[in-house]
C-alpha cells in the first residue's frame, strides 16, 4: 500500500481522473469524515498529526481537482498523452464496420455463440 505522501490527488480521494464534480465532491465528504477527529475508524491507528496530514492533503486534491483550471493544470503536467494513429485499427485486422446478427428465436443465444466459435461449425 502507498503512502500518503506517494499518492496523488485522484488516489487520495480514491476516483478516477474522469470523475464528475459531484463525484469529486462526494468524495471529498467521505474522506473528510472518514479522518474526523470524531471518527473511530482512526482512533488508535493514526496519532493526531497523522490524521492531520491525511486531512490536509485531502483539503489539497479537493481544491485541486474540484477547479476546472487547476485540475486541468495539474492532469497536464500529470499525465502525458500520445497521439495515437487513427488509421489502425488496433485491436482487430479490419478496420470495415462490424455486424452483429441477432440469434435465431429458435436456436438460442447460446448455441448462435458456440456455433460462431465452434472449430465444427
Amino acid at each position: 500500500m502507498k503512502r500518503i505522501e506517494e499518492m496523488d490527488h485522484y488516489e487520495i480521494l480514491n476516483i478516477s481522473p474522469g470523475a464528475s464534480r459531484k463525484e469529486i465532491e462526494k468524495a471529498y465528504l467521505i474522506g473528510r469524515a472518514a479522518y474526523d477527529k470524531k471518527s473511530l475508524a482512526h482512533y488508535s491507528l493514526l496519532s493526531e498529526e497523522e490524521r492531520e496530514h491525511i486531512l490536509e492533503r485531502i483539503e489539497e486534491a479537493f481544491k485541486i481537482l474540484s477547479d476546472p483550471e487547476e485540475k486541468k493544470s495539474y492532469d497536464s503536467k500529470k499525465f502525458t498523452f500520445r497521439s495515437f494513429d487513427k488509421g489502425k485499427a488496433h485491436f482487430r485486422k479490419s478496420t470495415a464496420p462490424m455486424r452483429f446478427e441477432d440469434a435465431d428465436a429458435k436456436q438460442g443465444i447460446w448455441k448462435k455463440i458456440k456455433g460462431l466459435v465452434s472449430k465444427d461449425a
